[in-house]
C-alpha cells in the first residue's frame, strides 16, 4: 500500500556541528527482546559532499571531528512541521569510514549502552554485594551504572533484596542486564540519553499507534524464522538461602565405655568422657571465645602414682569412676573490625589441665616432695598465633609461640629433682615458629619457616652434659636455640598462603535449586508437541530463614521471579510464531512516546483488529522519507476495539466514546478514565507513558482479546508428615529379653498373621523404652533367645486387637 512518505525537514548535529546539508541517509535497528535484559541500538549515517559545506568529511584530515564517543543528534519534523527529536535521535559515534572514491563518509553510531558496554570492572568487589546484609537491586544497579559511566537513569528500578554475594562477572552493563532480566525488566536509552527501565508486559494490548491495512501501512506480512512454541516452558535457578545461626551456644557430648579399663572386676557402661563446649561472640570487641571443658572418671585423670593418696581399697574403685574436671581449654580469636576486612589478627589458646599429669615424675623421684593439693586444674600451656597481612589481605607471615610450664619441659630430661627447692610451675617458651610467604612472580610462591626450641627439646639436646648448678642447668635446658628451618617454592599453587580467617557471621548461606514450569495448551491435539524449553535465570532474590526454622517458603520472591520469566518466554514464543512484519511512516505518537515493545493495533481487511508489540524496530530517515518497521509480537485479536476520537464523555464511573461504553474503564478522583496502559482525560486527550497525545483516532482502546491457546495455571498442593525421635546413647534399664519386630514384603510369621519382610518399620522393646529404626530385616538372623521369649497365645490368631493381653505377649 502507498504510504505518505513526503519529505520532512531534518537536522543532524555531530559534536555540535550542523552536518544537515551532507546527510544522505540514516538507518539503524533496535535489538530484539532477549535474555540480555538490554535493548540496544546500532546504525549508520551516510554523509556526502554538499555545496558550500566547508568542513572536511575525510576523518584523516579532521580526526578530532569524528572521535569515538562524539554526540550525534537527529531531529525530524512532525506532521505539523515542528522539529522533534527522533525516537533514536541521541546517539554516540563509534567508528568513521571515509570512501575517497565516492567522497562519502559512513559513521557507525550506537546508543550509550553500545558505547559503554566494553567497560569491565577492574575490581569486581567495588560494586558487588559481598555482605550478608540485605541490599536492594536498586542500589546494586545504581552503582553498576555509575561505574559504567551512566549517571542519568529513570524508571521503576527493581526492589529485589540480595542478601548474598552476587559474584558479578562480565561488563558493568551486562551485569545490569542480567539483574533486570531476572526481575522481568529491560533497560534502554531514550532520545534524551537517559537510561530507562521498563517492566516487560507481553500481554499488554494498549496500542500507541494504529495501522489500517490498505490505508497507511508500508507492508504487513507474516513474520518468518521464528522459533516454534511449545507446551512447557521451564525456568530454573538457584535460590540463595541465608540461614540465621546462633553463635552463642553450649553443646554437651558424652562417650561411654567399660569400667574394666580402670577395674577389671566391674562390668556395664560408664561415662568415660563428657565434653561441654561453649561458644560466645562479642560483636563490639570482635572476640570469639570457645571454652571446652572435659570431665573424665577420676582414675583416667589422676596418675596411678597418686591413687593411694586419694582413697584405699575397697573404697577406691567407686571413686575411680566418679567424673572429675580433667581439662579446660579456652580458645580466643581476635578479629579486625568489618571496615578493615574482618581478618583474624591473633588467636590465643589456653590449656588448663590437671596438675597430677605433670607431677607424676616428681612424685616417683621424690615421694616426700609433694605436699598440699596435688590435683586440680592449672594453666599448663598457651599457644599464641599472630598474623600479618599485605594490602591485598594475603597473609605475609605467621608467628606461633607456644608456652608451657617449665616442669613439663624438664620432665623426661633426666632432671635431678633432688636439687630443686620448689616445683618450676611457671610458663616459658617451648616453641617459637616463624612462617613467611613471598610471591616471586604471577604464579610462583615461596614458603619458608624456622623453629626455635628449648635446648633440651632439640635433637641431641638430651646428650649434652649439663652443669650441677640447678639454676644454670635449667637456664641452659630451657634456653631457646635453633631447631630446624625449611624453604619451598611452587608454581602449581601448593605453596600459596592460606586464606585469611574472617569474623564469624550470624548467618550461613545455602543453595536451593528451584524451578517453575509454565503450561500453554493450544487447540491442536495429539502427541506431536515441540520439545520443552528450559531457561536458566541468574541472580534470583535471596531469602532469609530465621533461626530455628527449617522449611523454605515456596512462594518466595525467587519463585515469583521464575514464574514471571517462564510465562514471559512462553508468550514470546507464541507471539513471535504467529507474528507479523509491519512498516509505515513515523507518526507523531511514535515521536513523542516511543519505548521498546510499544503497542500496535492493526485493522485488517476483514475488519478484525489484531494487537502486537513492536520488537526489534528499524528506522530509516532520508531527505524523502522517515519510516519505521518492526517484528510484531502477536498479542491477540480484539473484539469491539474503539478508536479514541469524537465525543468522549466521562460521567460517574462510566467512559463513553461516541456513545459506546468502554468496558474495564476505571474513573480516578481527578475525573480521568484509566483503560489498560492509557489515561483518557475529559478534554479528549490520551496519556501513554507519560506523554499526552491528541484524540485523533491513532490511539485505539482494544476490546476483549481472544488467544488461540490457554495458559494453564498450576495449583501447588502438598502433603507432609513428621515424627520426632528422642534417642538415648545407652539403655535406661537392664534388659532381659529383646523382641525384634518387622514390616516388609515376603515371609510369614508362624504365629498366625502375615508380616511381609524386607525394608520396613521395626521396633525393639526393652524394659521401659522403645527405640525405632529402619532396616533391611532378615528373619533368619533372629536369636533363639528372642523366639523363646514369645509365649503362645490364642490372641495372636484374633483379628480383634483391643482385647489382647499385651503384658503376656511381651
Amino acid at each position: 500500500m502507498t504510504v505518505n512518505q513526503s519529505a520532512r525537514n531534518v537536522r543532524l548535529l555531530i559534536g555540535g556541528i550542523d552536518y544537515t546539508p551532507c546527510l544522505i541517509s540514516f538507518q539503524g535497528s533496535d535489538s530484539h527482546l532477549d535474555q540480555s535484559g538490554l535493548i540496544t541500538f546500532t546504525g549508520q549515517i551516510l554523509l556526502g559532499k554538499a555545496l558550500g559545506f566547508t568542513q572536511p568529511l575525510d576523518d584523516r584530515k579532521s580526526p578530532s571531528s569524528f572521535c569515538r564517543g562524539k554526540t550525534v543528534t537527529l531531529d525530524i519534523a512532525d506532521t505539523n512541521g515542528s522539529l522533534t527529536r527522533h525516537p533514536r535521535g541521541t546517539l554516540r559515534l563509534l567508528t568513521p569510514k571515509y570512501d575517497s572514491e565516492k567522497q562519502q563518509l559512513t559513521l557507525e553510531v550506537g546508543d550509550l549502552i553500545t558505547l559503554l558496554n566494553f567497560k569491565e570492572p577492574t575490581d569486581p568487589d567495588k560494586v558487588d554485594n559481598k555482605s550478608s546484609n540485605s541490599q536492594s537491586a536498586t542500589k546494586v544497579i545504581t552503582k553498576l551504572l555509575i561505574e559504567a559511566g551512566i549517571t542519568s537513569f529513570t524508571g521503576n528500578l527493581p526492589n529485589t533484596l540480595y542478601n548474598y554475594p552476587l559474584n558479578l562477572s562480565g561488563s558493568y552493563l551486562q551485569s545490569v542486564g542480567k539483574l533486570l532480566y531476572t526481575n522481568n525488566q529491560v533497560g534502554w536509552i531514550d532520545n534524551q540519553e537517559r537510561f530507562r527501565i521498563s517492566t516487560v508486559n507481553v500481554e499488554s494490548i494498549q496500542s500507541l499507534i494504529s495501522l489500517v491495512v490498505g490505508k497507511n501501512e508500508l507492508w504487513y506480512r507474516r513474520l518468518g524464522g521464528a522459533e516454534s512454541p511449545c507446551e512447557k516452558v521451564r525456568c530454573v535457578g538457584t535460590q540463595m538461602v541465608t540461614r540465621e545461626i546462633e553463635l552463642d551456644s553450649t553443646v554437651v557430648t558424652e562417650q561411654y565405655g567399660s569400667p574394666a579399663i580402670l577395674s577389671p572386676d566391674y562390668t556395664g557402661l560408664i561415662v568415660i568422657n563428657r565434653t561441654t563446649e561453649t561458644q560466645k561472640w562479642d560483636e563490639d570487641e570482635g572476640i570469639f571465645t570457645i571454652t571446652s571443658t572435659t570431665e573424665k572418671p577420676w582414675g583416667l585423670i589422676v596418675s596411678r602414682a597418686f591413687w593411694d593418696k586419694f582413697a584405699t581399697p575397697p573404697q577406691l574403685p567407686p571413686e575411680l569412676f566418679r567424673l572429675f574436671l580433667g581439662e579446660n581449654r579456652i580458645e580466643q580469636s581476635e578479629f579486625e573490625n568489618i571496615a578493615a576486612g574482618g581478618k583474624l589478627k591473633q588467636k590465643t589458646t589456653i590449656f588448663n589441665t590437671d596438675k597430677s599429669q605433670y607431677l607424676a615424675e616428681i612424685q616417683e623421684a621424690r615421694p616426700d616432695f609433694i605436699v598440699g593439693n596435688f590435683i586440680g586444674l592449672t594453666n599448663t600451656k598457651q599457644i599464641t598465633e599472630t598474623f600479618t597481612y599485605n594490602p591485598k589481605e594475603i597473609i605475609l607471615n605467621k608467628v606461633t609461640e607456644t608456652q608451657e610450664l617449665a616442669v613439663i619441659i624438664l620432665n623426661g630430661s633426666n632432671e635431678n629433682w633432688d636439687d630443686w627447692q620448689s616445683i618450676p610451675e611457671y610458663l616459658t617458651t617451648s616453641e617459637y615458629k616463624y612462617e613467611e610467604w613471598k610471591q616471586l612472580d604471577k604464579y610462583t610462591w615461596e614458603y619458608s619457616n624456622y623453629i626455635l626450641k628449648p635446648l633440651i627439646k632439640t635433637e641431641g639436646g638430651s646428650a649434652i652434659e649439663y652443669p650441677d648448678d640447678v639454676n644454670i642447668r635449667s637456664k641452659q635446658k630451657l634456653g631457646l636455640t635453633w631447631d630446624s628451618a625449611e624453604k619451598r617454592r611452587s608454581n602449581s599453587g601448593q605453596e600459596t598462603p592460606p586464606a585469611a580467617e574472617r569474623r564469624p557471621t550470624s548467618t550461613r548461606i545455602e543453595e536451593n535449586p528451584i524451578n517453575y514450569t509454565a503450561y500453554f495448551q493450544d487447540p491442536c491435539s495429539g502427541n506431536f508437541k515441540q520439545r520443552e524449553r528450559t531457561y536458566n535465570v541468574e541472580f534470583l532474590a535471596g531469602i532469609t530463614v530465621p533461626y530455628g526454622e527449617f522449611f523454605i517458603n515456596s512462594n518466595s520472591s525467587a519463585n515469583k521471579q521464575l514464574k514471571a520469566i517462564a510465562v514471559r518466554e512462553g508468550r514470546l514464543l507464541r507471539g513471535r510464531w504467529q507474528g507479523q512484519e509491519m512498516a509505515g511512516a513515523i507518526p507523531n505518537n511514535l515521536l513523542n512516546a516511543y519505548q521498546p515493545l510499544f503497542g500496535v493495533s492493526v485493522v485488517e481487511a476483514d475488519g478484525t483488529v489484531q494487537n502486537y508489540l513492536a520488537d526489534g524496530c528499524s528506522w530509516v530517515v532520508t531527505a524523502q522519507k522517515a519510516l519505521w518497521s518492526c517484528d510484531g509480537i502477536w498479542v491477540g485479536e480484539s473484539v469491539s476495539a474503539i478508536p479514541v476520537q469524537g465525543a468522549i464523555v466521562i460521567t460517574g464511573n462510566i467512559l463513553t466514546i461516541n456513545g459506546a461504553i468502554v468496558t474495564g474503564a476505571t474513573i480516578t478522583p481527578e475525573g480521568n478514565a484509566v483503560v489498560g496502559d492509557a489515561i483518557v482525560t475529559p478534554d479528549g486527550s490520551v496519556i501513554i507513558n507519560g506523554v499526552t497525545l491528541p484524540a485523533d483516532g491513532s490511539v485505539v482502546i482494544p476490546g476483549a482479546v481472544t488467544l488461540p491457546y490457554i495458559e494453564i495455571e498450576p495449583l501447588p498442593l502438598g502433603i507432609a508428615a513428621g515424627i520426632e525421635f528422642t534417642s538415648y546413647p545407652y539403655l535406661l534399664t537392664t534388659t532381659t529379653a529383646e523382641i525384634p519386630l518387622g514390616l516388609g514384603e515376603g515371609g510369614q510369621w508362624s504365629s498366625g498373621f502375615v508380616l511381609p519382610s524386607g525394608l520396613g518399620l521395626g521396633a525393639q522393646f526393652a524394659g521401659d523404652f522403645i527405640s525405632l529404626y529402619w532396616e533391611d530385616f532378615s528373619w533368619d538372623g533372629i536369636d533363639e533367645s528372642a523366639w523363646d521369649a514369645l509365649q503362645p497365645s490364642p490372641t495372636w490368631e484374633s483379628a480383634v486387637w483391643d482385647g489382647d493381653d499385651w503384658d503376656r505377649i511381651l
